[in-house]
């Protein structure tokens, strides 16, 4: 997990999910929200969701990472 001043991101290597892009992002997700609880106070937050993969352009390119990113609002 990463962190900025605002955001939480939660990072799953392709390795440790079933090749599937949406088992990839969803565990990437629940990664974050699991994490949300030692980032944001108690209470309930409004956030943007950002999914986005870290990649190896090759031939085809492949996934390396899967990531979210929650950003809270305000």
């Amino acid at each position: 997990m990463e962190n900025d001043e605002r955001s939480l991101t939660a990072k799953v290597p392709a390795s440790r999910v079933p090749p599937d892009h949406v088992a990839g992002f969803n565990t990437a997700l629940e990664n974050a929200l699991l994490n949300a609880s030692e980032v944001f106070p108690l209470g309930e937050h409004e956030v943007t969701v950002e999914f986005w993969a870290e990649i190896v352009v090759t031939n085809p390119g492949t996934i390396q990472n899967y990531c979210v990113s929650l950003t809270p609002h305000g």
